[in-house]
């Protein structure tokens, strides 16, 4: 059975500048020369690194002035003291600014260090009220030696110290007077005697009256002035004992006060000190804010510039939006025809049929029957 087949083939076609405006389009973000094989267009490179600047096969530094240098001494550094290479474009790396130069003191004065700017050493400020509190205890522990020297009892031989030395030659002296004022009164007692003749028990009597009363004066002379002596020094003694015990009293407290003024003054001076240091580090602080402000600010500049062409042929892609786009269509029917076979069979069956009343011949050339008998 033939068949006959009918191809048609539809085509949308963009206009031709438009086209042409694509073409180039695509063109400037990615190309490869067919005949170099070189790659070129914006995203042919990371836009985020740079292009080196070079010099006979070198790269070049970033200058103090913003110009080019061989000689990584007189090139600028970044904040790790690494010299700056040159570079034309590109996007700086995230970096967190360090410490600045006073922070780095106030950790150098808090902990001990060399300062990076002068090279002065700094003591640690942990434990710094520690010889302070030493002095203090040294200067609590005489306030309780002072006032143990006030806790004892009064010595009733302390006296001693405190008796006159000179009673007895006072005595002596006393009672020296005594002794010649009964001998004057025995001369006289004699010489009255003699004249008016009695010498016997009356003048005996007088005599011995007399010894007995110069005797008891002198006993009692001597017994009241040791007395008062006596009296005085113990007066003078526990007198000198109360004063020393106020004095050690008086001494301990003022030890004791001195001691918890130094403690104190050691507690200040660190506090203070701690005072000072964060003052310092929060100073740094805010200026290690204000770098990392302008470090990222001008990093966002960098991605700006970096990625402006993209954003600008994004642009121009958006002006496509909503142009038809090309495309090819291909569309085939077919149509089956009469099998020229086919139809003589058909023929001769309906002929054999009408002859010989036999069955049709369902088909092949084999049972066609010789109707001539050759």
């Amino acid at each position: 059975m033939a068949t006959t087949e009918t191809i048609q083939k539809q085509m949308t076609l963009l206009p031709e500048y438009q086209e042409k405006y694509l073409k180039d389009l695509l063109a400037n973000i990615y190309q490869t020369d067919e005949e170099s094989g070189t790659i070129s267009g914006i995203a042919a490179q990371n836009p985020l690194y740079g292009q080196p600047v070079m010099q006979d096969g070198v790269q070049m530094y970033q200058g103090l002035d913003g110009d080019y240098v061989t000689d990584a001494s007189m090139a600028a550094t970044d904040q790790y003291g690494e010299p700056i290479l040159a570079v034309e474009g590109g996007v700086a790396v995230p970096d967190v600014i360090g410490f600045t130069d006073p922070q780095t003191e106030a950790i150098a004065r808090l902990t001990g260090g060399v300062d990076p700017v002068t090279g002065a050493q700094y003591e640690s400020m942990i434990g710094a009220y520690q010889p302070y509190i030493d002095d203090a205890r040294s200067t609590f522990g005489q306030g309780v030696s002072a006032l143990e020297g006030t806790t004892g009892a009064f010595d009733p031989n302390s006296y001693k110290q405190f008796y006159d030395p000179f009673v007895e030659d006072v005595i002596d002296a006393s009672q020296s007077d005594i002794t010649d004022a009964l001998n004057q009164q025995l001369g006289l007692l004699g010489s009255q005697a003699a004249q008016s003749g009695a010498f016997g028990s009356r003048y005996g009597v007088e005599r011995g009256t007399a010894i007995g009363k110069s005797a008891a004066e002198s006993g009692k002379l001597g017994a009241q002035l040791r007395s008062a002596a006596y009296t005085g020094a113990q007066q003078q003694a526990q007198s000198a004992f109360e004063n020393q015990q106020k004095r050690g009293q008086n001494a301990s407290q003022l030890f004791q006060g001195l001691g918890t003024g130094i403690g104190a003054l050691g507690e200040a001076q660190q506090a203070l000190g701690f005072q000072g240091v964060n003052t310092l580090f929060n100073t740094g602080a805010l200026e290690q804010n204000q770098l990392q402000a302008e470090y990222d600010v001008q990093r966002a500049g960098q991605l700006e510039d970096a990625y402006e062409p993209f954003a600008r042929f994004s642009y121009m892609r958006d002006i496509l939006q909503g142009i038809p786009s090309s495309g090819t269509a291909l569309a085939a029917a077919a149509t089956p025809q009469a099998s020229f076979m086919g139809g003589a069979l058909s023929t001769a069956n309906s002929i054999y049929g009408r002859q010989g009343g036999q069955a049709p011949i369902l088909g092949g050339l084999g049972s066609i029957r010789n109707v001539s008998g050759a």
